[in-house]
């Protein structure tokens, strides 16, 4: 489902308006305000997941492993620490999206008074102008993260599916490739989410979802029945990433799996 910028004027009218206001400092200001707000519920996230390991471990300490009541429990608890890791997901994305307009913000705000004429040349060019590229590029991916927080995964695959697209190397590429793993993952369409997760590590080796989407690899697989694939995973985040959350969380997993099976003797 693509989307389109369907003006260039209205972008026109947007940015000529707030240099016109001078409002950049409190544009920037409430944006910091929310950056705060949403890294303290991060913490906060974080915390509770903290207490939900706690809970596994202890759990685990009391309880026969293989009763109805430890795999209720253990299946209940890992609901919600699933719930709480896309909470913190979707906060961190925002905190990112949310740095990345104010850098936009105090970019314009730097601009000169003579400014105006090349805000219009720029809009006036369309759509292979930088500035109406990079409105494209902030329309799809908003939209998409709209439908995603909604529950409309497919909505969501298709908007991301089309930021990566037109866009495959901008700072959100990663994100939105690791965003359309993660809509995959939540519709069950396990072997499709590996594709795409598979994507990140592949074309953006050195960003910073390929941690979570390893960790997110290790679930697939676990979703599919292949364990020690799952496990292998869950070792590679704990190794190269040993000071993320996704390595805390792939601790967790490691100790939740049956053991390996013993090597094959050989005659």
């Amino acid at each position: 489902m693509a989307r389109k910028y369907k003006s260039s004027a209205i972008l026109l009218f947007a940015v000529c308006a707030s240099l016109l206001s001078g409002c950049y400092g409190k544009k920037i200001y409430e944006l910091e305000t929310q950056v705060d707000r949403q890294e303290e519920t991060i913490r906060a996230l974080e915390d509770s997941l903290a207490l939900g390991r706690a809970a596994v471990a202890a759990l685990d300490s009391i309880v026969g492993r293989g009763s109805v009541p430890y795999r209720s429990r253990r299946a209940d608890l890992g609901s919600r620490m699933d719930e709480l890791q896309t909470r913190m997901e979707i906060l961190e994305a925002l905190v990112k999206e949310n740095r990345y307009r104010i850098s936009q913000v105090a970019l314009r705000g730097g601009v000169g008074a003579g400014a105006g004429a090349a805000v219009g040349a720029a809009a006036a060019a369309g759509g292979d102008s930088v500035m109406a590229r990079a409105s494209l590029a902030q329309h799809l991916y908003e939209t998409a993260y709209v439908d995603f927080t909604k529950g409309d995964f497919e909505s969501a695959i298709a908007g991301f599916s089309d930021f990566v697209s037109g866009f495959p190397m901008t700072d959100f590429s990663d994100d939105a490739q690791f965003m359309i793993g993660r809509s995959r993952f939540l519709l069950g369409d396990y072997d499709e989410a590996i594709v795409e997760f598979r994507k990140v590590l592949d074309n953006y080796p050195s960003g910073d979802r390929i941690p979570p989407a390893m960790y997110n690899l290790g679930l697939c697989y676990m979703e599919i029945d292949d364990i020690e694939t799952a496990r292998e995973y869950f070792k590679l985040v704990v190794s190269r990433y040993p000071t993320t959350v996704e390595a805390r969380e792939a601790k967790s997993m490691l100790e939740t799996l049956p053991p390996p099976p013993p090597p094959e003797e050989k005659d």
